[in-house]
């Protein structure tokens, strides 16, 4: 959940951004083709920027082999996270629930504006105007347009003199696809819907997609005046889910009005994609380098854990290498088996204890069954949470990207502090360790 959560933060800032520099630097350009490509780089790029290896998008290194103790360690400075560890994951539950909620109530308004278009489509006739194939609404209403498909209403037809303006803005539409960029726009919200970049980023694609074919019909022949005038002849109106359909609205013509009468923009001012582009994927870069490049400190003066750990993988003694097959997601229970309870239960006792792993593949086989429970007479099994396996996958991560050639030690809870984990590797032939909190991203310590 941890990594979940950090993945919409790095998307939601790198949305700001964008929003940002389109509303400072290119929203008044004519150059409607480029600020298409530009908004759609935009919701693109937010999406994939999270996932890429970070920094300045370098291939990631090889896995890490990953002996993780999720239970209490036998190591100084760490202890069982306990009934605690479940403490952070309360708020991130709610804020993923919240988050959640308001997705799923997004993504059934647009399965309700996808069927209230096919009902639309249903009741609407089929005719051809001017050439073109279209869909005939009874009564009053503008031209729209979703997908392929114009409508026009009885009213639109009527007016002899607008109707040729309709239909070339609505071909336009058509022709260079721009329902693609309405439902991708759609996603952006559902997905980034507590961010108001992301509306605002709706806004400015829906606004841009309409100068564009205010601009194709106006390529058609069609006068600069005679069409801003059909623009103000046409009535709103008709339309079931006008955040899908291309329509008439009030509150954008303004707006296409102003664009229709803008100066062309000149070849200088090309320079503003030149700075505005590549200085966001810097600055977003930037973000995600400063918001996790946290430098590793000196680990404990002892030796590496796995020389004095005594390994059962499912009931069966197995070597520290075995650990390094498993992945965190993998694990029910990891356990440390100390002092007099390692004695009565092994026999023995080791430095730094024996380490119990169940899986869940294998955690109700009866073999597995047996052993655990012969342990759970002498001192019960601490299962894994999810919050606790989610932050180790995280540390891993993080410490794939950025120490790809490290073998880590191991990694586990601070001691007295639930909310932080430690990891300790070697790097370079350098023992050293580097803090994490809740969700796996590294802090000071």
């Amino acid at each position: 959940m941890g990594a979940l959560l950090l993945y919409l933060l790095k998307a939601n800032v790198v949305l700001a951004l964008f929003a940002l520099a389109y509303y400072g630097l290119l929203r008044r350009l004519t150059f409607f083709g480029l600020n298409r490509i530009y908004l759609v780089l935009a919701l693109v790029f937010a999406a994939v920027y999270p996932a890429l290896p970070v920094p300045a998008l370098l291939p990631a290194g090889a896995a890490l082999a990953l002996p993780v103790a999720i239970g209490q360690l036998g190591a100084p400075g760490l202890a069982s996270p306990g009934p605690a560890a479940a403490g952070p994951a309360g708020p991130l539950l709610l804020a993923a629930g919240v988050y959640a909620a308001g997705a799923a109530l997004l993504l059934l308004r647009l399965l309700g504006q996808l069927l209230s278009l096919a009902l639309v489509r249903a009741r609407a006739r089929p005719a051809t105007v001017l050439g073109q194939p279209v869909r005939v609404l009874p009564g009053a209403g503008g031209p729209f347009s979703f997908g392929r498909t114009i409508y026009l209403s009885e009213g639109t037809l009527a007016d002899a003199a607008g109707l040729a303006a309709a239909l070339h803005h609505e071909q336009a539409h058509v022709r260079q696809l721009h329902t693609l960029d309405v439902l991708l726009t759609q996603l952006a919200t559902i997905l980034a819907w507590p961010n108001p970049a992301a509306w605002l980023l709706r806004r400015a694609v829906l606004d841009n997609l309409e100068y564009l074919a205010d601009r194709a019909a106006l390529r058609t022949g069609l006068g600069r005046r005679a069409y801003q005038y059909s623009l103000l002849r046409q009535q709103p109106g008709g339309v079931p889910a006008p955040a899908l359909a291309f329509h008439f609205s009030f509150s954008t013509l303004k707006n296409r009005i102003t664009m229709l009468n803008q100066p062309a923009s000149t070849t200088r001012q090309l320079g503003r994609y030149l700075l505005a582009a590549p200085l966001l994927i810097v600055l977003a870069l930037g973000y995600s380098g400063a918001h996790a490049q946290v430098a590793p400190t000196p680990a404990p003066a002892q030796p590496p854990l796995s020389k004095n750990v005594v390994y059962y993988i499912d009931g069966q003694k197995a070597d520290a290498d075995a650990l390094t097959k498993i992945s965190p997601s993998d694990v029910r229970y990891m356990n440390v088996i100390k002092g007099a309870a390692q004695q009565q239960l092994f026999g023995s006792a080791s430095p730094d204890g024996t380490v119990l792993i169940t899986t869940k593949t294998n955690e109700n086989s009866p073999a597995v069954l047996a052993f655990n429970k012969r342990i759970n007479a002498v001192k019960p099994l601490t299962p894994a949470t999810p919050a606790q396996n989610a932050a180790v996958a995280a540390i891993q991560a993080y410490l794939t990207k950025n120490y790809p050639s490290a073998k880590l030690s191991m990694v586990g809870p601070v001691r007295d502090k639930a909310d932080r984990y430690q990891a300790i590797f070697e790097d370079g032939g350098k023992r050293l360790q580097l803090f994490f909190d809740g969700q796996g991203q590294p802090v000071q310590p």
